[in-house]
């Protein structure tokens, strides 16, 4: 893929790639353009940005997404496989932007939620789904980068999946994790795996938690034709999201049946002392957990921590989906995970 920006006075121009691609050094042509073509890209979303003398900028002819805890570009690059979450002729949700007021924040709080096809033309009630974004982005990331309302119109098009509301809030909220800053000119590399894994494993999460179970369900119920039970909720993430999603679950058995963690940052390693020990009863969490779904890409660099927390559930007798596919900490497996994910919830 070939790569252009225009920065005439500059000396040095570079092309930055997501975490894990090398660093490109681009050659100046004539008129000011500097150039570099990169081997080929892997099918899906892709973060990129220029350093022009060392100032890191985003490309001015693209569009930014949120992600790292500020506006960043980003591309597609499209294979037959994407058609899953392609904008096709079929009947279309809507993707609302919300705002409510968090009496344990002090502020107001935006919040994304898609309704499903012909939600507005009836009168039926819905079963929810609560979806997180991963660590450095925001509530907007499932719409943005996931596509999380054309994935859903297909599925439900194709009757794979039962219609429902999806609700995407700020799971940023509460958490204070530093990710050490690479040297520069280095090749971008992940944090210390174990550390990222335990940490967000450890962390209680106790304000977002507050926040969902005592703030975001009621508005939600209030406000939209739920089905305002346990058996028509579901929570699920990546990433952080994951891990916030197991451990919020997990703690309000009581408000949700389904649990989802896709790519999780998560190191389950005792099933007696980790998330207050709730797993360690086996037969309770099997009898209320209408589903327990984990997954994660060979090539992310969380996938040892994950892959024991699968190993750990199976000797615990933790009934769970199991879904070790190709990838790495991208949003092109986040994507597949909610295709795979919503067609298993509220049957």
């Amino acid at each position: 893929m070939t790569f252009r920006v225009h920065a005439d006075q500059a000396q040095r121009v570079q092309l930055l790639l997501e975490l894990g691609h090398p660093t490109y050094a681009m050659t100046r042509k004539t008129g000011g353009i500097w150039e570099v073509t990169t081997k080929p890209l892997l099918p899906g979303f892709h973060y990129y940005a220029f350093s022009v003398d060392s100032f890191e900028s985003n490309d001015p002819g693209s569009r930014v997404f949120f992600a790292a805890r500020k506006e960043v570009s980003g591309l597609e690059v499209p294979a037959p496989e994407s058609e899953f979450f392609a904008l096709r002729n079929v009947p279309h949700g809507t993707v609302r932007i919300e705002w409510y007021f968090s009496e344990l924040t002090g502020q107001l709080r935006r919040i994304y939620v898609y309704t499903p096809p012909g939600y507005d033309q009836s009168q039926s009630r819905y079963p929810v789904l609560y979806l997180q974004q991963g660590f450095g982005e925001d509530e907007a990331g499932w719409s943005d980068q996931g596509h999380e309302n054309f994935i859903l119109d297909n599925l439900i098009a194709e009757h794979q999946a039962k219609p429902m509301i999806i609700v995407n809030e700020n799971g940023m909220t509460g958490v204070h994790y530093e990710i050490p800053t690479p040297q520069p000119g280095l090749k971008s590399t992940p944090p210390p795996t174990q550390q990222v894994a335990r940490f967000f494993t450890d962390e209680k999460y106790s304000l977002f938690d507050g926040i969902v179970s005592t703030e975001l369900i009621p508005f939600i119920d209030a406000n939209f034709r739920t089905i305002p039970d346990r058996e028509h909720r579901a929570l699920a993430g990546l990433s952080m999201g994951g891990a916030q999603a197991i451990r919020i679950g997990l703690h309000h058995l009581d408000e949700f049946a389904y649990i989802g963690a896709f790519s999780p940052a998560v190191s389950l390693t005792n099933v007696t002392k980790d998330y207050g020990g709730v797993l360690a009863d086996e037969t309770k969490v099997n009898q209320q957990l209408r589903l327990l779904w984990l997954g994660i890409g060979t090539d992310d660099f969380l996938f040892d921590p994950v892959e024991h927390t699968h190993e750990t559930l199976e000797r615990a007798g933790i009934a769970h989906v199991w879904v070790k596919s190709e990838g790495s900490h991208v949003w092109t497996v986040w994507r597949k995970y909610l295709a795979d994910f919503a067609p298993r919830l509220f049957q």
